[in-house]
């Protein structure tokens, strides 16, 4: 395994309280991305070096290395970040199923968001723009504010704010998408 997030589901299942359990001792991680080490005679499509995820997600990511049936195993483009390539079956569906399962959202509406910065919050900054939805975005007060707001920007936000910029007495006037 190269890299494996540590999405909030993950620590839920550490502590006991996700709703699903799995048997212990178990190895915790969910999603990630490997890249083949070695494969048996009969597997055919994967080779040494190619870059893998997990998928559909399965459980035991957090290890350096892991044996599973190839069919569980899908081969990514090698060019792919390693980053981008670990956190891409939980966080962008989750983006995906906010903005699809909850209210019928159109071209000129508008999604108002905290936690901007998570990889759910640029996922769905992204998929708002392909979909022409303006995005107002809310990120905490830290270093390394401005550059945030740049970078979220840049995938496509149409504003960002500081949870201080937000704790004013007219947010009305700072909530206006063009």
């Amino acid at each position: 395994m190269l890299a494996a997030p540590i999405n909030p589901s993950d620590i839920n299942r550490i502590e006991g309280v996700y709703p699903v359990r799995r048997p212990v001792p178990a190895v915790a991680g969910h999603e990630g991305v490997g890249e083949v080490h070695s494969v048996g005679s009969a597997v055919k499509g994967l080779s040494p070096g190619d870059l893998v995820m997990t998928y559909p997600p399965s459980p035991g990511t957090w290890q350096t290395h892991v044996v599973k049936d190839k069919s569980l195993w899908h081969k990514l483009d090698r060019g792919t970040p390693v980053e981008y390539a670990a956190t891409v079956t939980i966080n962008p569906l989750t983006a995906l199923r906010m903005m699809e399962d909850y209210m019928d959202l159109r071209s000129g509406d508008v999604i108002v968001q905290n936690g901007a910065t998570s990889m759910v919050g640029q996922c769905v900054i992204q998929l708002a723009k392909l979909r022409g939805i303006h995005t107002i975005n809310i990120i905490r007060d830290r270093s390394g504010s401005d550059e945030a707001k740049e970078k979220l920007k840049k995938l496509g936000a149409d504003q960002v704010y500081t949870e201080s910029q937000m704790d004013v007495k007219n947010v009305k006037s700072l909530l206006v998408c063009s």
